[in-house]
């Protein structure tokens, strides 16, 4: 397996180089390495690729710089990109220049922030439970009154009310 990096400069023709070698993605996400120790920028769009022929597998990494973060998309190479680039601008924030279509995928248009940054608020959501009602069950064997759990049935599954004579 190989692992490619590339600034988000070179990736337009590193991909078009790819492509032309008959590299096909199969994966495309954002990434936010705050406290990750290394060199590289805080964001990053990682991308799989696979090769048939050659029954070989690439990663490739592509910083993403700037404020926002933003990469060149590839949605032109590789139209499967189109929905996972969203995901990555959606979830992360990373913005994909010249996709056809850069909108929220997940999250709703109204919704503040990129949920998958790590500097995101935890529990920005106040969830509240509302207690469900019990369910009652009917079956026999399984009541909650033990009386009722332990009623007689017939050779046809049904109930014997209490005091009728069975007849087999």
């Amino acid at each position: 397996m190989q692992t490619q990096s590339f600034g988000a400069g070179e990736w337009p023709d590193a991909a078009r180089r790819l492509q032309d070698e008959g590299w096909l993605l199969i994966d495309l996400c954002g990434v936010d390495r705050l406290g990750l120790s290394g060199e590289k920028g805080r964001f990053e769009v990682v991308v799989q690729l696979i090769h048939h022929e050659k029954h070989e597998r690439c990663t490739v990494h592509v910083a993403a710089e700037g404020d926002p973060p933003s990469v060149p998309s590839v949605t032109a190479l590789w139209p499967g990109a189109n929905n996972m680039e969203r995901e990555a601008f959606d979830l992360v924030g990373i913005r994909f220049e010249g996709h056809p279509n850069l909108t929220r995928i997940l999250m709703p248009d109204e919704w503040e922030g990129h949920p998958l940054r790590k500097d995101y608020g935890v529990g920005k959501i106040p969830v509240e439970f509302i207690p469900q009602p019990y369910l009652q069950i009917d079956s026999l064997g399984q009541s909650p009154n033990s009386e009722e759990a332990h009623q007689e049935i017939d050779r046809l599954g049904q109930s014997v009310p209490d005091g009728e004579v069975r007849s087999d």
